[in-house]
């Protein structure tokens, strides 16, 4: 009420009490000279206030008004927060979440970017017309993930969605093994579809499409690896995401995982689909020092302490299909190895590969025996930079196809750290110094050479967003 409404309001009263007065007892003590007097004595007490604070008074009674406004917008806003269900919350937790306060319902949403520019040159053969130089941008990865539980914590869930270039993940076949699916053009955009409940004590049972517990780097999540990309050797071997079950347990100094499945690269596809009569997946990892947490990645910064696991795994199945309807009966098995150490600023890794491939046929030539080696490691330069190198070879024992050449790839590096895995740019440059005779993926940047060339390089320079 500002100061011209108060005195109207004052003379209003003022003159109720006169006219009221006029039909009073004229035996009352007051008389229309006396309240004309009090009347008198409120306005000059009226005009002193006025007097005294000025425009002080208008500006605290606005703040007061102020002060009531925002009080009611956030009952409003805290109204509205509880999304119509009384404790519900959101937020950021490595990711953004939304869950109900007592932690049964929950939702986590999380997105990968990883934009990429790569350039490829190679020797061509004369008359092959093979373009030596290329080069261009691609939007590697653009990832939704979700995930949180359902009903309480022990039920939970994950589902992984792709839109960039890498629909399929791996592009090619194991040049002994059986063919893969989600090549480049495959219109799933799903990667991970699976549930899954806790029983407490490391003990975890998931049912659905998820990777088989085959290599180590191929678990490593893509934005967690210490290159720009994965191995050709790990595209070439790798199990890949798989239909079936699974049973993990995690204790302090062992973590086991177990899972029957639909074969090798059956992700997301029909139950008939890979003519499979049994695939089993099992590895084993010993935690010798360190915590678990230190190798969901490759990398180590500076002040980590030291670390070091030791794993191996094995994959076995028997079909009937290796990629042609059909074809005779054939035993697929991976063994793998490894070994990984972190330690303040630096970091090594090292895996050993075999796989063999048996078939009814009675011809020797159908069967094969490969093995491979992976040696990468890393050293920070500082807390945000870090320098790294990789080694990788693997001879393709393929009697039936003699043209193909073993493979060797050096590449090296480096990795700005703007926030951790966050946000980072990653470049580095691989040589082929022998022929490379089989590409497993087109995400690695590497092209098929012409028969009897070798010295192909490739650069990569990627810069990764992670929420």
């Amino acid at each position: 009420m500002n100061l011209t409404k108060r005195v109207g309001f004052l003379t209003g009263a003022a003159a109720l009490v006169l006219t009221g007065g006029s039909f009073a007892d004229t035996t009352s003590q007051e008389t229309n000279q006396q309240l004309r007097a009090r009347v008198a004595d409120l306005e000059s007490r009226l005009a002193a206030v006025e007097a005294t604070k000025g425009d002080n008074w208008l500006s605290e009674q606005r703040a007061d008004e102020i002060r009531g406004l925002v009080q009611d917008v956030l009952a409003d806003a805290d109204t509205r927060a509880s999304l119509l269900a009384q404790g519900m919350t959101a937020g950021y937790d490595h990711g953004a979440v939304i869950a109900s306060a007592d932690g049964n319902w929950l939702l986590r949403t999380n997105l990968l970017m990883q934009q990429r520019f790569i350039i490829n040159s190679q020797s061509a053969a004369v008359g092959s017309g093979t373009d030596e130089d290329r080069w261009g941008f691609e939007t590697t990865r653009a990832r939704l993930i979700f995930t949180g539980n359902v009903v309480s914590p022990d039920w939970f869930y994950k589902l992984e969605l792709e839109f960039g270039a890498n629909l399929g993940g791996v592009g090619a076949a194991v040049p002994s093994g059986p063919a893969a699916t989600g090549v480049p053009g495959d219109p799933r955009v799903f990667h991970d579809a699976y549930l899954g409940y806790d029983y407490g004590n490391g003990w975890k049972v998931m049912l659905g499409t998820m990777k088989a517990p085959l290599l180590r780097e191929e678990l490593v999540g893509t934005q967690y690896q210490l290159l720009v990309e994965r191995s050709n050797v790990n595209y070439f071997y790798t199990a890949s995401r798989v239909d079936g079950i699974a049973v993990d347990y995690l204790g302090d100094q062992f973590h086991v995982m177990a899972m029957v499945s639909d074969g090798m690269r059956t992700g997301g596809t029909a139950w008939a689909v890979q003519d499979t009569d049994f695939a089993l997946t099992a590895r084993v990892e010993w935690l010798a020092q360190g915590n678990w947490d230190q190798f969901t990645d490759f990398t180590s910064p500076n002040g980590s302490e030291r670390g070091i696991m030791v794993g191996g795994a094995l994959h076995y199945q028997t079909s009937e299909d290796v990629g042609t309807p059909g074809a005779p009966d054939t035993d697929f098995l991976i063994l793998t190895g490894d070994v990984s150490v972190e330690y303040d600023g630096w970091n090594a890794f090292a895996a050993l590969v075999y796989t063999s491939m048996d078939t009814a046929l009675p011809a020797p030539a159908a069967d094969t025996d490969q093995t491979a080696i992976i040696v990468q490691g890393g050293y920070y330069l500082s807390d945000n930079w870090e320098l790294f190198g990789r080694y990788e070879w693997s001879d393709f024992d393929l009697v039936s196809v003699p043209a193909t050449q073993d493979l060797s790839i050096f590449t090296v590096g480096a990795t700005r750290y703007f926030a951790g895995h966050n946000a980072k740019w990653t470049t580095d440059i691989g040589i082929g110094f022998d022929e490379v005779s089989v590409i497993p993926a087109n995400v690695t940047g590497f092209r098929v050479d012409d028969a009897g060339e070798d010295g192909q390089v490739v650069i990569r320079s990627q810069v990764q967003i992670l929420f």
